[in-house]
């Protein structure tokens, strides 16, 4: 019984991190490209994308498929974000969330549901896991020492945990009941198995144990890297996938098939009825079958093949090799010993893969060793030969520490053996892939891996909340060669507010009377005001009276709304002058109303008319800082204007709107350190940190950066805070910033959290 490719998903931008499987025909993937998909199957070897769930501000790392209930006949599907959040989608309706569950104070990495239905358990990197009956959190599940990576719910209601505190712990009715140890590192999958269950991790190793023992009753190895999911089929047979580019299928305690993949991490596995369906790191979702008449086109056969072929695969996923003694290619003339078995030939100075079809009686070559050539140039760490061996300056006055690394090797997995060898706190982890990254050019040899991409972490960043290791806080990512700490404590933010008083009064004034011209009398503004406006010298600061005043505000809430953004333009410009006044509604309220800053849509996306007076509104909102009441009067609002503001960026496309958020988050921070305290500060920094995780406008990253560095400058709270939110951020806009400004902004602002 070989697995074969039967269909490939294409859609996701980014890493899928998650799969779960509804019956036979239908499957749900997420990603860290912020979208949930459902795929549901078109034909024997197709499938077709039915939706796309749009709710999650951050990347989606989790899945789980919730039985029908009386509530919900259809079920419902449950994803986790690094958002924070769980969203919960029913399939009668999925232009928005049903439900939001908020508990977790970081990253949803793990879901899993009970079959009736009514239990949804949630793993995150905040050390917990949460049991959810019927919508409401009954339990917290607290007691790991670390991330609680992978979660279960077994058949006779109890809970398993598995954490990157290398144990498992079993629980009922949320009370510890039992933990299980013999993991070496991070546990990272659970199934389940009659009688018992089976989990594998960052050891490489798929363990199965019987429940009602604590000692482990089985061991399969076969991978050579980090094991992140687990799925097991109908007929009892466990499929994993690892950071070694297989899915591997185990029957009976043997493997009976390795399946490769031309991608680097597979995340997710699940159980497609008796098929295998896979998500992995290039953003493919791959579904495999036994079923002769389920298998894939001639035509994607052969691309499956060639990208295989194309692959490259580091010697470490290939076992001890000793290049002197493999055989030419001649030995591809002789058959396999067994279905699926790999080889290794020497093809001229290339070292090449080659795995068994015993269907077809072929050889089919899987990927070229990169790292099994031209050894005079390794060099060598304990032993064995690296592409790079960099030298890395904890301390001062310290010899440096030794930081190995191969091309094809993904750098997170490399930063990770780094950390842990030399005792360093995990921290550090995305600092030391990002200069591995950096230092290497980027290099890594047909891998299809984003730089952001993590297998230990799973998202965008892991912080275990531990207090960094002597002289750990000296790493610094913005030096290149060895590294060594760089850059001053020395950091002066911004202290004056963001006033844009530039524009062409009157331009605008002229568009303004085309469509009071257009308009009915009732809605239209005097001939009096209107006369005063046009009759202002565009050479002064603009200020108006306050019966224009009035007739502006009352166009810009009245007006249809594709006509409004000449009046809030006006305010826009007259709130940069004077302060303005508060109208019936008050300042802050009546331009909510005329933008929609306070309505804005749950889901889909903004028009091209709705983004412009947003747009307005937020220049307005910024631009009343200018004087102190005015500043007062935004103060006052800002729960209200933050909450509106909270994920308004995601649906932005005008590069112009996006801007005007920044700048405001910039105003708001400003104020916060001249009137707020830390938790008000706080606020702001982590609003503006999921912005900036978002954002590649350059205007936009230079000003939401220097949030960070107003509020961590004024709060300690916030500069502790700033770390967590912000630092994988910051160094990636270190090297990566959209300007050259961005980029020294973000180094100075990275030495300065470092200090």
């Amino acid at each position: 019984m070989t697995f074969k490719l039967s269909a490939e998903l294409h859609g996701h931008m980014s890493d899928v991190r998650g799969l779960v499987a509804q019956g036979d025909d239908i499957l749900v993937s997420v990603s860290r490209d912020k979208t949930g998909r459902i795929w549901k199957r078109a034909g024997p070897n197709s499938f077709s994308e039915d939706s796309v769930l749009l709710g999650h501000t951050g990347y989606v790392n989790s899945v789980a498929a919730i039985a029908p209930t009386a509530e919900y006949p259809l079920g419902l599907i449950a994803t986790g974000g690094a958002d924070k959040t769980i969203c919960l989608w029913d399939p009668s309706s999925l232009g928005q969330p049903s439900s939001t569950l908020a508990g977790h104070t970081d990253n949803v990495c793990a879901l899993a549901s009970s079959s009736d239905g009514r239990v949804l358990v949630s793993g995150s990197w905040d050390k917990t896991a949460k049991v959810w009956v019927d919508g409401t959190c009954k339990h917290t599940l607290r007691g790991h020492q670390q991330a609680v990576w992978s979660v279960l719910v077994l058949s006779d209601g109890s809970v398993l945990t598995g954490s990157a505190d290398r144990s498992i712990r079993r629980w009922v009715g949320g009370e510890l009941k039992g933990v299980y140890e013999g993991h070496t590192d991070c546990v990272r999958a659970l199934a389940p198995l009659p009688g018992g269950f089976v989990s594998a991790g960052n050891d490489g190793s798929v363990r199965v144990w019987a429940l009602e023992s604590t000692s482990c009753q089985a061991e399969l190895y076969g991978h050579t890297s980090f094991v992140y999911t687990l799925a097991v089929l109908p007929d009892g047979a466990i499929v994993s996938g690892a950071e070694d580019r297989s899915v591997r299928v185990w029957r009976n305690g043997e493997l009976a098939q390795i399946i490769l993949l031309p991608s680097t991490s597979v995340w997710a596995v699940a159980a497609l009825g008796s098929d295998i369906a896979c998500g992995s790191s290039d953003g493919v979702v791959r579904v495999f079958s036994a079923q002769k008449q389920r298998l894939a086109e001639a035509g994607i056969l052969a691309a499956h093949e060639q990208a295989n072929a194309s692959f490259a695969v580091s010697r470490k996923t290939m076992g001890d090799i000793d290049t002197a003694k493999l055989p030419g290619p001649e030995r591809l003339a002789q058959p396999g010993a067994k279905d699926q078995q790999v080889i290794m030939v020497k093809s001229g100075q290339a070292v090449e893969a080659h795995q068994w079809d015993q269907a077809t009686q072929q050889w089919s070559k899987v990927g070229e060793v990169v790292d099994a050539v031209g050894q005079a140039q390794k060099q060598v760490f304990d032993g064995r030969e690296y592409d790079y061996v960099f030298d890395v300056d904890i301390q001062e006055g310290m010899p440096p520490l030794k930081l190995p690394y191969n091309a094809a090797e993904n750098p997170y997995a490399a930063a990770q053996k780094f950390l842990e060898r030399n005792g360093i706190n995990l921290d550090h982890l995305d600092t030391v892939a990002n200069f591995i990254i950096k230092n290497t050019d980027g290099v890594q040899l047909g891998t299809g891996v984003e730089a952001s991409a993590d297998p230990f972490t799973g998202g965008s960043r892991y912080v275990p909340g531990q207090g960094a290791a002597s002289g750990a806080s000296a790493l610094d990512p913005f030096t290149s060669g060895r590294y060594v700490p760089a850059g001053s404590a020395t950091y002066e933010p911004p202290a004056e507010y963001i006033v844009n008083a530039a524009g062409n009064a009157a331009g605008i004034v002229r568009k303004l009377a085309e469509f009071n011209a257009a308009l009915p009398a009732d809605l239209s503004i005097g001939a009096a005001q209107l006369q005063a406006l046009q009759g202002l010298d565009p050479a002064q600061p603009l200020t108006l009276a306050d019966d224009v005043y009035a007739a502006l505000l009352k166009s810009a809430m009245t007006w249809p709304a594709d006509k409004r953004f000449p009046s809030l333009d006006l305010l826009r410009l007259a709130v940069a002058v004077a302060p303005p006044a508060e109208g019936p509604r008050g300042f802050v309220e009546s331009i909510g109303d005329a933008t929609g800053l306070f309505a804005l849509p749950a889901a889909g996306t903004l028009g091209k008319g709705d983004e412009v007076n947003l747009m307005m509104g937020a220049r307005a909102l910024a631009n009343a800082f200018a004087t102190p009441q005015g500043a007062d009067l935004v103060w006052q609002a800002r729960t209200q204007v933050l909450k509106a503001l909270d994920g308004s960026w995601i649906k932005a496309t005008n590069p112009n709107l996006i801007t005007a958020l920044a700048s405001l988050y910039l105003n708001l921070a400003i104020a916060a350190s001249k009137r707020g305290d830390d938790d008000e500060g706080l606020n702001i920094l982590s609003a503006a940190s999921r912005f900036l995780a978002c954002t590649t406008s350059a205007d936009a990253q230079l000003r939401l950066a220097s949030v960070f560095g107003v509020l961590a400058h004024k709060f300690q709270l916030c500069k502790d805070s700033a770390r967590v939110l912000g630092d994988e951020t910051i160094v990636i806009l270190g090297f990566q910033g959209a300007s050259d400004a961005v980029k020294r902004a973000a180094k100075d602002l990275g030495a300065f959290l470092s200090s």
